[in-house]
């Protein structure tokens, strides 16, 4: 079997009743600003301003415009945003896009939710409107025509910004969240999230949007509200993505305590978070709840890109809905060498640089 699956409880039979017509994809863009002057991502610092427009516009235009190709780490890994457009390309998925406040702006058709950035995580001061945001967004989402919503995102530093929203929830995660690089700077984190929490007074009483405009980001008060205008309409959601999706659901379960019994809400990831032995995803979704968990084996070991292969020793791993979709896809009847194979094809028509 092409997927591991964990509290499966009918999920999966959920989804396959859908018809692909009414599968929605939607990529939730934003930026920190803590990441210009603290190493807490594993994007380089020259290109992480355009990273998430990059990431949007390889998925739905097939190609990137705001980068001469799209981003690739130090290893040579490409983004998952590969993953992603391979799945939207051959499972012919519609998708839309939606900015939370990227520092740039991608070049294609999108969704505006904010224009800001979110702040200084380590001073405290990460937004002052979550709560604003997750309404906006939960208003959008009753305005989706979907019937399955699969939600990712291009957040650079977003597992520290995960680990600040968890620890601030009262959840045990530090040395849990994942890191898109192979070294992952657990202390580093652990030591912002935790000065931005003191400086923003934090405390047992107070609520999730306090901790979100704290040391959140703009993404997660975004996903939270279309996952429960979909989910309290009874219309499943996979929440695409790893440590960071974590969070959410944890900001989820605090403004609705119920809605996750339904079953309705999954997180799908990737087989390098789920078996990420410097982070801990089931872990920590077994904190929050009996919920669905599903990872997507893609068979990178065969690849025949040095930076597909590198997946598998840690690179990556995840991001821009990469897991999710791969997920539904997978179980859907695509088979992973597909989505493999559809990469390696298009390796350096992306990578060519005109």
């Amino acid at each position: 079997m092409s997927l591991i699956t964990i509290n499966e409880n009918g999920f999966l039979d959920e989804i396959k009743k859908i018809n692909k017509k009414n599968v929605l994809f939607t990529c939730v863009i934003s930026s920190i600003e803590t990441t210009l002057s603290i190493p807490i991502s594993g994007v380089h610092r020259d290109v992480i301003k355009y990273t998430p427009a990059s990431d949007v516009e390889l998925v739905f235009l097939g190609r990137s415009l705001t980068l001469k190709t799209p981003p690739i780490d130090a290893t040579g890994s490409p983004t998952p945003a590969t993953i992603t457009r391979a799945c939207i390309e051959l499972k012919n998925i519609k998708n839309i896009h939606i900015d939370a406040g990227a520092f740039v702006k991608p070049k294609i058709p999108f969704l505006e939710i904010d224009k800001e950035p979110t702040g200084k995580i380590e001073e405290g001061k990460a937004m002052n409107n979550s709560k604003s945001l997750f309404k906006m967004s939960y208003l959008l989402g009753k305005n989706l025509n979907s019937e399955l919503l699969i939600i990712g995102e291009s957040v650079p530093g977003g597992t520290t910004t995960a680990l600040g929203v968890l620890l601030g929830l009262g959840y045990d995660a530090e040395g849990k969240v994942s890191s898109g690089s192979v070294n992952n700077p657990h202390e580093l984190k652990i030591k912002i999230v935790k000065e931005g929490l003191k400086k923003a007074k934090i405390n047992e009483k107070s609520s999730v949007f306090d901790i979100l405009n704290a040391v959140g980001d703009k993404m997660m008060p975004v996903v939270a509200g279309l996952a429960l205008s979909f989910a309290e309409r009874n219309k499943p959601v996979i929440l695409a993505g790893g440590t960071q999706m974590s969070a959410v659901l944890a900001v989820i379960k605090e403004i609705n305590k119920d809605v996750l019994k339904n079953n309705l809400i999954a997180i799908g990831t990737t087989e390098f978070v789920l078996n990420d032995k410097k982070g801990d995803l089931k872990g920590i979704v077994e904190q929050i709840g009996n919920v669905p968990l599903f990872a997507s084996k893609l068979y990178f070991e065969n690849a025949k890109i040095k930076g597909l292969k590198n997946y598998c020793r840690g690179s990556v791993k995840e991001g821009v809905g990469a897991g999710g979709i791969s997920v539904y896809s997978i179980a859907t009847g695509l088979p992973p060498m597909s989505i493999r194979e559809f990469i390696e094809n298009n390796f350096f028509k992306w990578y060519s640089k005109p």
